[in-house]
C-alpha cells in the first residue's frame, strides 16, 4: 500500500486524540499501529484500502463524525497485557470534498478493510450542454 495523493482526503498525522477522547483513551491508542493505506477516486467515489491483518468484522470501527473519518479495529486475540505488540490499528483523515454519508459503504476480506466514500452530487463532474 503506499502514498496518499488525494485533495478530497488528507490523513491525520500521528493519530492523536478526538475532540472527545479522554486520557484512558489517548492512553490505550498509543498501542495501535497506523495501518498503510491506498487511496483512490473516480468521478462518482473515493474507496480507501487499509492492511489490517488479524482483525475481525466484530473488532472494526469506523465512525464519521463532521468532516473525520476514523478507522480502528483491534486484533484478533491480542490481549492489552501484551504491551510489546501493537493491539490493533487506527487512522484518522480529514474530508475535504462532501460524501454522500447515507450511502458510505465497508467490506473487510483477508485483512483488506475496503471504505467506500460516495461523492455528494453537487462534487461529481458533470458535463454542461452549449445551447
Amino acid at each position: 500500500m503506499g502514498k496518499i495523493e488525494s485533495d478530497e482526503l488528507r490523513d491525520v498525522p500521528g493519530a492523536g486524540p478526538s475532540a472527545g477522547e479522554d486520557r484512558e483513551a489517548r492512553a490505550r491508542r498509543r498501542h495501535y499501529a497506523r495501518p498503510a493505506v491506498d487511496i483512490y477516486s473516480t468521478e462518482s467515489e473515493m474507496v480507501v484500502l487499509a492492511d489490517m491483518p488479524g482483525v475481525r468484522k466484530g473488532d472494526l470501527e469506523i465512525t464519521l463524525e463532521r468532516d473525520e473519518l476514523t478507522i480502528e479495529g483491534k486484533i484478533a486475540g491480542r490481549r492489552e497485557a501484551e504491551s510489546t505488540l501493537p493491539w490493533g490499528y487506527h487512522r484518522r483523515f480529514k474530508l475535504r470534498t462532501a460524501f454522500d454519508r447515507e450511502r458510505i459503504q465497508a467490506s473487510l476480506e483477508e485483512g483488506i478493510l475496503r471504505v467506500t466514500l460516495p461523492k455528494a452530487a453537487t462534487e461529481q463532474a458533470r458535463k454542461i450542454a452549449v445551447d
